[in-house]
Parts: C-alpha cells; structure tokens; sequence
C-alpha cells in the first residue's frame, strides 16, 4: 500500500481509538462532544523575542503531520475531521512550506493566515475538550479549564499511541533509513580519529538535517566520554586515546523518530573492553529475539541484568559467579539506565508506566528506577533494546568502600575507565508472531561488518 493509502488507514484507526478515548472520558463523568488538538504554541525565551524550537503537540501530530505552531485540527464523532492550518503573511520570517505529506486528499483542510482566524473556523467548541499545550487558546474557544487536557481522555489517547499503526512504522522505519546515513561517515570518521565536532556534523550532512532537525541531541562521545549518559558537548579536538566511539543519533521522518546507538573500536582498545564490548552485541542481539507479544519488559531488563553480570564475572571485572552479581546489584552501576522505551511522535513515547487506558500507573520495580517502560508488549507496540554497560566512576566509587568492595578487580576497573562506556540501541516493532528489527537491516552493528 503507498503512503497516502496507508495514512487514510492509519486516520480510520484513529477516528476508532479517539471515539474509545471519549467514551471513557464520558464513563469518567467528563463528557466532551469532541475534541480540539491543536498543534501548539510558539514559546520564546524568557525576556526575549528568541523563539524556542517548536515541536508540535504530539496527539496533534498523529492526526496531522503539519510543521509549525497555531494549527487546529477538530475531531467529532460521526464527522469529518477537519484541519485548520494557519500560514501567516509575514515577511520577517519565510512562509511554511507545503508540507509533502498527502494529508490535504484524505482530510478536510481550511488555510487561514493568523490563529484569530483559525479560532472562527471552529465554530461553537465549548462543550469540546482541549489537547495543547496553551491554556489560552482553550479559553478563546470557549473551553473552561476542566476541558483542558481532561486527565481521563488524555490516558487512554496515550495508551492507545503505544500501538503504531502500518503508517506510523513506515515512518520510523524511513527515519532508520535517513540514520544510516548518517552512521555510514560516522563510521568511516572513527577509523579516521575525527573530532566529536567533525564527526556530529558529518552526520548532519549525510543525513541532510539541521541540528534542530533531529529528534534528539547527537550523543557522539569519545572514550570516557561515554561514561556520561546523555553526553552533549561536542569536542573539537582530536580524540586522545581515540579507542572506542559511543553515537547515539536517530532521524525523523513525518514527525517520527528513529533512536540508534553504536559502539565502535579501535585497534588500540583495551582487549577486555574488547572483548566485553563482542558480548554486549551478543546480548542485545539475544534480548531483541527475546522480544514479542505477551513480554514483560519488566523482565527483559532483568535478562539484561543477567547478561551483564556474566560478562562482567566471565571477563574478571567481578570476582563473584554470575548469580550473585545480580541478586547483590552489582550490575547496577554499570548499567544504570533501563533497558529501552516505546518509541514514535516523541523519543521517549507516552504510555509505557500505565497499566490500563484508564490511566492507571505501572511503577517500575524499586531495584530499576529508571526504567521507562513497565507494560506488557503487545503487536503494533514499538521500544528500543539499549543495554549498556558503563564505567562510571561516580557510581562505582560507593562500592570501593562497602560490604561489597571484595567482589571488584579495581585494578581492571580503573584501567577500563578510560573506556567509558558500551551502548547498542535498536527499534524493535512487536508483531502478533515476534518482532521486527526496524533499525539493524539499515545499520549494522560492529559484528555484522
């Protein structure tokens, strides 16, 4: 099916999970007509006249994926749903382009030029709900302010965002697609010792985006520099040792985002890091086949923290067996972060700590505080695999003086430091037979090449 066809199925199943958002709200005692979405509005900078970078309100985008703020999109049942796109006549700024979706053949579309004038094609909305991000606007549509983001209509759109549709895949797996461009010269780049600075912007050439563009910040972290999780500083010197490469980058395409990590080495890599780095690709290649219908995540990231703890003891990193490395926690500080995340309209996804539409929470375990997603996978849900395994010397310096100080060779922890850290990230759709890799057929990992 070609894109416009698959975007007029993907609007049906819309039109089916947002009337089922409604009717909960209704048993809720919230009940809407309709609902407006609205793409949102531009915020600048506090005392200044600088705009922060826009990204629409993602319920809005899943309807329509229109660029720029001020957009109205009003959904009823038994209606047709109508879009409102707001093109100012501004000559301090260029006029949006037209977007290349298919959008304008498959909803009822009204070009207006201010958000006054968008407001008036809506008609009388009081007695419909509001999705955005500006209270403000909901007040000029006649909305009161229960009617704003209603937390009952707001779970189950977010429960039901978790569940991508043929539409929606094919647009992460054509932002995997854009990414691996961009890993191809990052790759060569490694071989070659490029700064982090020359290797951020050959990615953003290769995949022709701006840095406002991408989805999230490129993380492209030296040696130690890995070792900080979300590591943003781009350095423009030559890399010193310059053995291992940490990126962490993804595309968008249509508003959805593909989330990749690799970690590469070179000759002069420490031969456990090596070697620990080889069983870390093993492993998450063995976590994502571990993925499908009916999977706790929840378990997953305890397979992972399995899997760590033989690498770690199996390589002399801790001089315990396997078994009691993970049940005394010490694979915690070398991965500190959960396994992976639904992923779509934004990186880290809505829904994955609820239990039900109704929006009950799913607290992650107490032993896994960071972990992101705490629901049983089911078909059309989409989450990155990321185990990681890191030497972090803030969190593994409480242990050189605890209980637990025995079970650590410190002399190869302190020579492995330098390394920083190993993440592999895949986007894995779950299918009703098992799981779709939708990043590795376009990026390979250090193994496959």
């Amino acid at each position: 099916m070609d894109l416009k066809g698959l975007y007029t199925e993907h609007l049906r199943t819309l039109a089916r999970d947002t009337e089922q958002a409604l009717a909960l709200c209704r048993d809720a005692g919230e009940p809407y007509d309709g609902i407006v979405f609205h793409a949102g509005k531009q915020m600048m900078y506090h005392a200044d006249d600088h705009p922060v970078v826009f990204h629409s309100v993602p319920h809005f985008a899943r309807f329509a994926p229109v660029p720029g703020p001020d957009h109205l999109l009003l959904f009823r049942p038994g209606a047709a749903t109508r879009l409102v796109r707001v093109v100012p006549r501004d000559f301090w700024y260029e006029t949006a382009a037209e977007p290349e979706h298919p959008y304008p053949e498959v909803l009822a579309v009204t070009q207006v030029a201010t958000p006054e004038e968008a407001q008036k094609q809506l008609g009388d909305v009081s007695r419909c709900a509001y999705v955005g991000n500006d209270a403000a606007t909901a007040a000029a549509l006649g909305m009161p302010p229960a009617a704003v983001e209603p937390r009952p209509l707001v779970a189950a759109l977010d429960w039901n965002r978790a569940c991508k549709t043929p539409y929606e895949v094919t647009c992460i797996r054509a932002a995997a697609r854009i990414a691996a461009r961009g890993y191809a010269v990052v790759r060569q780049g490694a071989a070659q010792q490029m700064s982090e600075r020359q290797l951020h912007a050959a990615y953003l050439e290769a995949t022709g985006m701006l840095e406002n563009d991408t989805p999230y910040t490129n993380i492209i972290a030296w040696d130690d520099h890995a070792a900080t999780l979300h590591y943003q500083t781009k350095r423009t010197t030559p890399p010193e040792p310059g053995a291992s490469l940490l990126i962490d980058a993804g595309a968008v395409h249509h508003g959805y985002a593909s989330d990749i990590t690799r970690t590469y080495g070179r000759d002069n890599l420490h031969p456990v890091f090596r070697r620990a780095l080889d069983r870390m690709e093993v492993m998450q290649r063995q976590l994502v086949a571990a993925v499908g219908p009916g999977v706790s995540f929840v378990d997953l990231h305890a397979h992972a923290h399995r899997g760590v703890a033989a690498i770690l003891c199996d390589l002399g990193i801790l001089k315990v067996d396997a078994a009691a490395a993970h049940e005394r926690g010490l694979t915690r500080p070398f991965l500190p972060h959960g396994l992976g995340h639904h992923l779509g309209l934004q990186v880290h996804d809505v829904g994955g700590r609820q239990a039900s539409p109704a929006g009950e929470h799913s607290a992650p375990p107490p032993e896994y505080p960071s972990l992101r997603t705490t629901r049983e996978l089911a078909p059309g849900h989409v989450v990155t695999i990321e185990p990681g395994l890191y030497f972090i010397p803030m969190l593994l310096e409480p242990f050189r003086a605890g209980t637990d100080a025995g079970a650590f060779d410190w002399k190869l922890v302190d020579a492995l430091v330098p390394s920083g850290g190993i993440r592999i990230e895949d986007d894995i759709l779950v299918t009703p037979q098992g799981r779709d890799d939708l990043t590795r057929p376009f990026v390979p990992g250090h193994l496959d090449a």
